[in-house]
Parts: structure tokens; sequence; C-alpha cells
């Protein structure tokens, strides 16, 4: 019986000829990456074997010390802005009226609270230069506030023609440990996204209210 002839269009056979071309392009290229990256990967046991794995664990490392730090700083942060919420209502951001002194008990709590603040990070390990530059800004963010609070609570025994060049020192000082703090968080946000996870931000504003917090240290999206 005479089988009959089955013919193909140039189109289909043009459009046969491409998928085959891509497919073995696709194998050959496939084929290819696997080979270099065998002729990539290095010898166990040798010199570059070694370094990665030194510099796979060196950076497990410096991301679990960034971890540490960050619920440090969390955890002073906390510390620091109810110092700075209750200093703003004895020392005003604001030039007014002199309001009345702070409570001995409040003036005796803003520096448990800061003394906390600095200690949180004791626990926190030594890390990179990077990691060491945050935790001393937030260590010493907490100290210059504290002696602030420590001049504050000489005020009531200072000379009354002191008083304000005093309170004009706690201001300045109280700002100076709110910039120095921010750097230590920024610094701290860098460090958070570089080993992998997400926005850190631990900013604090003078008066200690979040909402208060400059707009260049919110979420960038």
């Amino acid at each position: 019986m005479n089988r009959e002839t089955r013919t193909f269009s140039p189109t289909w056979v043009i459009a046969l000829i491409t998928i085959a071309v891509i497919f073995v392009g696709a194998v050959a290229a496939s084929m290819s990456m696997r080979a270099t990256t065998a002729e990539i990967a290095p010898t166990p046991g040798s010199v570059e074997a070694i370094a990665k794995e030194l510099s796979k664990g060196q950076a497990l490392e410096k991301a679990e010390i960034t971890k540490d730090l960050g619920m440090a700083a969390e955890t002073a942060h906390g510390h620091m802005a109810r110092t700075l919420e209750g200093l703003a209502t004895a020392v005003p951001l604001e030039q007014a009226d002199s309001p009345p002194p702070a409570d001995t008990s409040d003036v005796d709590a803003w520096m448990r609270d800061l003394s906390a603040a600095a200690t949180a990070f004791e626990t926190v390990e030594e890390g990179t230069s990077d990691q060491s530059v945050a935790q001393e800004a937030f260590v010493g963010a907490a100290q210059l506030l504290l002696t602030a609070v420590e001049d504050y609570n000489r005020l009531p025994s200072s000379p009354a023609e002191d008083r304000n060049l005093l309170l004009g020192s706690v201001a300045e000082r109280r700002d100076a440990a709110v910039r120095l703090w921010q750097a230590g968080a920024a610094q701290l946000d860098t460090l958070t996204i570089d080993s992998g996870g997400d926005h850190m931000h631990v900013f604090l504003a003078p008066d200690g209210d979040p909402d208060a917090v400059p707009m260049e240290f919110h979420d960038a999206e």
C-alpha cells in the first residue's frame, strides 16, 4: 500500500529549526555554566577554600553581633526616650518662661534610665570598626545626656545668677547627645541592611516623641 507523503510548509520547517537551535543553545549554555562553576570552585582544603570559609564565618559573626547591637539599642532607646520626654518639660526645647523645677524623684528616675541605657551594651561582643563606631555613639550619647541631667540636678543649689547659664548648658548637651545618638542609629541601620535584614530605626527626637523624629530619619520607600 502506498504511503501518503507528508509535506511541511517552509514556515513550519523554519519554526522547527529555530526551536532546535534554541534548545541546543540552552543545553550548551547550561553545560558551559556548570563547567565554569566547576572550574572556579576552590579545591577543598586549598588556601582559596579556607579563605572562603573564613569569609563566610566572619559574615555570620558580624550579622550576629549586629543583631545583638540592635537589641541593645532598642532597650537603650526606651530609656533615652523617657528621659528626653521628662527633661523637655523641665528644660523646654523652645525659649519660654522657666517651668517649675522637676521633682527629685523624676530626676533620680532619669539618671537610672540613662545608666541602664549605657549598660545595655555591655553584653555586646566587640565587632568590626563600624560596629564599634555605632556602639560607642550610643553609649556616648547616654553618658552625655547623663551629665546634662546631673547638672540639672545641681540647679537648685546653684547661685541664682548662674542658673540660666546652667540651663543653657543642659540644653546644649541634650541636643548634642541626640545628635550623637542619631549617628549611631544611622550606622546601625546600615549595618542591619548590609547583613540582610530590614531597616532598623532607633532614632530619637530631642523631646523623646517618636512622631517628632526628623523626616530624614524615616523610612525611604
